[in-house]
């Protein structure tokens, strides 16, 4: 870059200065184009941070163009009407690129779970005008409870310019502040607030189902010690599948079916058994979607027959209805929650809906601790409950053997064995663990994938993931000897 250009400029600009003009018209005085000076600032920087020009020519050029920035424009004759206009010139050089142009602007932009509160004052708003987040917050009428502050942006800068006062022109610098928040719906209330709203309309109009008086006539009763165990996963309520596209048609009506049918058999195949309890684990993918946006925990999209609200009244309502059809055997019920990853959220707050309708019941217990794993005893038998979407199959022995919660209970105990889902079908595999390990004790634990009644939807389908026999899984574990034996019922389409 030439020194003579950046001479040139710094005269246009002094001659603008004098002439109280804008470098624009000085440009087109000179005989230059009206972007001149623009185009030459924007080459000094370019060269200046080449190295290709001194840090003197670059002073000289913005020095000038400094001036420029800090001079007040005043009156100019207009030579054809011989009048004078008033050119209150304002010059702005640290105003932000995303305030607008002139004026004062209050704005709200929502869009999805993300929104924009933005407050911009002019030169002559008043003293109390909004310079913090909280004035913001104060000034509008966003509900604070359903929105969150994610970011803010605060800006200031000075406007100078030409006032008239008692007949003269006098520079004046004024303040200008730039207020801009960025929200986020608080999806966690707003879900709490929800479920909170649909837990006082289900106790308005809920009827327990009535459990068949046969099958409570056939439960046996006696002196033996059993617990039944009843572990439906990966039930995926709000999936839907259309039978054109997958051979199949999934919903939530169908999943209710599905889910209460599959108890009831479970409770004929152990209406033989002796049993004191019923451990009812639940969550493992009840939900198929964890979001206001129908998507899983993680963030990926799913096929979703109802609204989210719906989903998750028709899934509280079905979990509701089951816990009562067992507590008509006239045995405690031990719920235990367990999340999965489509619905990881969702789960929490599915079990604390159901300790909430059942507090007080002294024939139901819910275990919603915030631990992925749970831990249940019975006798000589410890079960570990985890969906198996997170931890390695080969670390659950272990786990089981050092869990705060589970290791006190590890040499006290006989059998054990985790049951896990994610996976929808069955698969069992036995680790041994001996001497040459790192515990003392030859022991084994038994890792148990457990079936699933869900449909298959689009994705599973183009994939290939078909074939899966989908059934329930039951289990009777006697209090000495451990499981003596495991029910079954297949869903026959």
């Amino acid at each position: 870059m030439k020194r003579q250009r950046i001479e040139k400029a710094a005269k246009v600009i002094k001659y603008a200065i004098a002439n109280q003009m804008s470098v624009k018209e000085a440009s087109v005085m000179c005989g230059l184009s009206d972007t001149y000076i623009k185009n030459v600032k924007a080459d000094v920087k370019k060269a200046y941070k080449a190295e290709r020009i001194s840090k003197v020519l670059h002073d000289k050029f913005f020095n000038s163009y400094l001036e420029y920035c800090n001079t007040f424009v005043g009156t100019k004759t207009d030579t054809q009407t011989n009048t004078s206009s008033n050119f209150n010139k304002v010059f702005e050089p640290n105003k932000p690129k995303d305030i607008p142009k002139t004026g004062e602007r209050e704005s709200f932009r929502e869009k999805g779970n993300e929104a924009t509160y933005e407050w911009v004052g002019c030169s002559n708003y008043p003293p109390d005008h909004v310079r913090t987040l909280d004035q913001l917050l104060a000034a509008t009428e966003v509900n604070q409870e359903d929105w969150k502050v994610k970011d803010i942006i605060l800006n200031k800068w000075d406007v100078t310019m030409k006032v008239e006062e008692g007949g003269e022109w006098v520079a004046k610098t004024f303040q200008n502040w730039q207020v801009k928040a960025r929200l986020e719906r608080n999806n966690a209330y707003i879900k709490e607030r929800i479920v909170g709203e649909l837990f006082q309309k289900m106790t308005e109009d809920y009827v327990p189902p009535i459990f068949p008086k046969n099958l409570r006539d056939n439960l046996q009763v006696g002196e033996e010690k059993n617990l039944l165990e009843i572990s439906i996963f990966d039930l995926h309520i709000g999936k839907l599948a259309w039978g054109g596209e997958t051979f199949e048609n999934y919903d939530v009506k169908i999943a209710r079916s599905r889910f209460l049918g599959s108890i009831e058999k479970l409770l004929q195949n152990a209406s033989g058994f002796n049993y004191e309890r019923i451990l009812f684990p639940i969550g493992n993918d009840f939900f198929n979607s964890d979001t206001m946006e129908n998507t899983t925990t993680k963030g990926t999209p799913q096929d979703e027959d109802l609204r989210w609200q719906k989903t998750f009244d028709v899934g509280t309502r079905l979990l509701v209805d089951a816990i009562n059809m067992l507590k008509q055997t006239g045995v405690p019920v031990d719920v235990v929650v367990i999340p999965g990853n489509h619905d990881f959220e969702r789960s929490y707050y599915l079990g604390a809906y159901i300790s909430a309708w059942f507090k007080g019941d002294p024939n139901v217990s819910v275990n919603n601790h915030a631990s992925p794993r749970k831990y249940y005893i019975y006798g000589n038998t410890m079960l570990g409950l985890t969906h198996g979407s997170e931890e390695k199959e080969a670390s659950l022995p272990m786990l089981m053997a050092t869990d705060i919660e589970s290791k006190p209970h590890w040499t006290s105990t006989k059998f054990h064995e985790w049951h896990i889902g994610h996976i929808h079908r069955k698969r069992t595999v036995k680790y041994e663990i001996n001497k040459s390990r790192e515990l003392n004790e030859d022991l084994g634990v038994t890792i148990r994938y457990l079936s699933s009644l869900t449909g298959t939807e689009e994705w599973h389908h183009k994939k290939g993931y078909v074939g899966s026999t989908k059934a329930a899984d039951g289990f009777v574990w006697n209090r000495e000897f451990g499981l003596i034996a495991h029910l079954n019922t297949n869903l026959i389409l």
